[in-house]
């Protein structure tokens, strides 16, 4: 079996949530889809997520530069092309956009290979589970008032979740905590909290607001500052008892290895969009099992739910529901977790109709 084409697909995708800040300013999803055609007859998906789309030309470009080395080969035998394609792009750096790009090829290439299989992924992989934990994260922004929080919260536990996502932000110390309170009075002590505060809060904040929420049971403080800021973020980790979650930011095992080195975090937090793929990820999930350090994927569910099942320290699964638009299949979560799906693939299928209706492109499916 040999691949024959790739078709890359640059897409505007309505949001179907509040975005919250920085993103609020639009009201639609950039996206580009991967799609890997072979001389079998059959086809590897993969969906890239731009967020605003603001840089979505850059992306397709990138992706399309790879062609060269991904037409041609045998998916069976892909680990080449990653390596490959790092050599090929190192004049750009190890990270960033070409690593993006990279990674888009790298899902739609694992994709077709457990389609080939006639397998899902995390089974194809050797998945130690089918659930996963899972936690809403689409909701709970910063600029959503109390009694909409309790609103909120209390619909999120009624969808059979896990746990939810609260944002909390540089005001003051008895504000946040109203926040806190609110959200833990409408859900009840068995519900997962999880707070982010995306960066927004110096050191000294940061470390005022994580002793007060020591009070609350807490799953984690998510990138309390500067995501660069490794050693404010290992002196945190350091100083609280509350797990200091972080990585989203984070790109390659390179720079994981660094976080895991530093005690930066208790939990990472790889993005399987940022990183490099499924390959990266789980290279990036391995270094963290080798140091006992837990991991959670950054958005991406209909793909990273794959992944976390076989990961021996996966912690909870963040459902981001940005794409959902694009997808024939939802990520069902019922009673708490996510449930790995049993159809070949991914799991869950793009939806052609949805691609044509979103594609900024005209392009033969």
């Amino acid at each position: 079996m040999k691949i024959t084409s790739m078709i890359v697909l640059p897409m505007k995708v309505p949001y179907l949530c509040d975005i919250g800040a920085p993103f609020s300013t639009t009201e639609h999803l950039g996206a580009v889809a991967v799609l890997l055609r072979t001389d079998a007859g059959l086809v590897g998906e993969n969906l890239l997520i731009a967020v605003n789309g603001k840089r979505l030309s850059v992306l397709v470009e990138m992706i399309r530069s790879l062609e060269p080395l991904i037409v041609g080969r045998d998916p069976l035998l892909a680990a080449g092309f990653f390596e490959d394609a790092r050599l090929d792009t190192r004049h750009l750096g190890s990270t960033g956009v070409s690593l993006i790009g990279i990674g888009a090829i790298d899902g739609a290439l694992l994709d077709l290979r457990a389609r080939a299989a006639s397998m899902p992924v995390h089974r194809l992989l050797g998945a130690m589970r089918e659930k996963v934990p899972a936690y809403y994260s689409g909701a709970l922004w910063l600029h959503v008032g109390l009694d909409e929080l309790q609103k909120t919260a209390r619909r999120i536990v009624e969808r059979g979740y896990w746990g939810m996502k609260l944002r909390v932000g540089p005001g003051s110390l008895a504000s946040q905590i109203d926040r806190v309170r609110a959200v833990r009075e409408a859900v009840g002590s068995e519900v997962r909290l999880l707070i982010d505060s995306n960066q927004r809060l110096d050191e000294q904040q940061a470390l005022r607001l994580g002793r007060a929420l020591g009070s609350w049971d807490i799953h984690w403080f998510e990138e309390p500052v500067d995501a660069r800021d490794h050693a404010g973020e290992a002196r945190l980790a350091a100083a609280l008892d509350v797990p200091i979650a972080s990585g989203e930011s984070a790109f390659s095992h390179d720079e994981f290895r660094l976080m895991i080195e530093h005690r930066c975090a208790d939990i990472l937090m790889p993005d399987v969009q940022r990183v490099g793929g499924p390959t990266e990820f789980l290279r990036i999930g391995q270094l963290a099992a080798a140091s006992n350090v837990r991991v959670s994927g950054h958005t991406a569910p209909e793909m990273t739910l794959s992944l976390m099942a076989c990961l021996p320290n996966g912690d909870c699964l963040e459902v981001m529901p940005w794409a959902t638009p694009c997808y024939a299949e939802q990520v069902r979560v019922e009673g708490g977790f996510a449930h790995a799906s049993p159809r070949p693939g991914w799991g869950h299928a793009l939806d052609p109709a949805a691609l044509r209706r979103f594609a900024l492109e005209t392009v033969d499916l």
